[in-house]
């Protein structure tokens, strides 16, 4: 009997562990609200530039986003999931470019690990 006893902190560990890790691994979170996903138009192309563009443009705001993950299992979020999220954003405020892009990344007291990226959402002259 004993011997079952010792092993109920490992058994309750496991079970903990492989619920966890079936949770969502990922978080969002934007300075610019999210629309319902009919209202954003999938068909423009989004350029994202740490740079500003060789052509002129008219800023339309500010754009921040921060990927975080949930777990601490999960691969850390990267340039490329950031980079979505930008694009996702650009798109809600029509913007056809995010310039001058940023990132930061680490961990927090409320997260395994973060990527946070900002830039201007821009509109580019034809």
């Amino acid at each position: 009997m004993n011997f079952k006893l010792n092993k109920l902190p490992l058994l309750i560990l496991t079970i903990t562990t492989t619920a966890l890790s079936g949770c969502a691994t990922y978080r969002t979170d934007s300075n610019i609200p999210s629309q319902p996903t009919s209202a954003v138009s999938s068909k423009s192309n989004v350029l994202v530039l740490e740079g500003i563009p060789d052509r002129k443009y008219k800023e339309i705001g500010p754009i921040e986003v921060s990927i975080k993950k949930l777990t601490v299992f999960h691969k850390d979020p990267t340039k490329e999931q950031a980079n979505e999220a930008l694009v996702t954003k650009a798109k809600v405020i029509g913007a056809d470019a995010v310039i001058k892009v940023t990132y930061t990344s680490g961990m927090g007291f409320t997260t395994w690990g973060y990527i946070d990226a900002k830039g201007m959402g821009v509109k580019l002259d034809d």
